[in-house]
């Protein structure tokens, strides 16, 4: 379940700042070049998760050069820097928090990672009863062939 935009929450003077260190960010991923050790990228991004990134340059582009009170009340402009924030996360495997956010914190952290050569009835990475929202799964399941269903996460109950 994704979190909300707690991006409306920083100051107008902070979203300029967010938007380019955002927009930074997935240029450092997109262009490994420029890769910085203090914050490595863990995991590359898949070919979809590339064309996001690109989009997203893109858009974060566009946003960086708005002023501050428009971008805070735009919910796509919001949406696209939290999308990205979710992006980056993911491939740093670490969470950005920005100053003067009211995020709640992961406190449960789930990692999952299944390779194998073929399936013959399906797989589930990580499969849970109940969790609690503020957890943090991350989940990969590989196959070369697969004959049934194949399920990063499953999740009966969302507390």
């Amino acid at each position: 379940m994704p979190e909300p935009i707690t991006l409306a929450a920083i100051s107008l003077a902070g979203i300029p700042v967010v938007a380019t260190f955002l927009l930074d960010r997935v240029g450092s991923v997109l262009d490994r070049r420029r890769d910085d050790r203090n914050f490595p990228v863990v995991r590359e991004p898949s070919p979809q998760q590339r064309d996001e990134l690109e989009e997203l340059q893109g858009t974060l582009s566009g946003v960086i050069t708005r002023p501050a009170a428009e971008v805070r009340g735009d919910a796509d402009a919001l949406a696209a820097m939290e999308r990205a924030r979710t992006l980056l996360e993911h491939l740093h495997d670490r969470r950005i928090d920005f100053e003067g956010e009211k995020r709640a914190p992961s406190k449960y952290r789930i990692r999952a990672v299944v390779e194998v050569e073929e399936l013959k009835d399906g797989a589930v990475g990580v499969r849970l009863g109940e969790v609690r929202s503020s957890a943090s799964i991350d989940s990969q399941v590989k196959a070369k062939s697969a004959d049934g269903p194949v399920t990063g996460v499953q999740i009966d109950s969302l507390e």
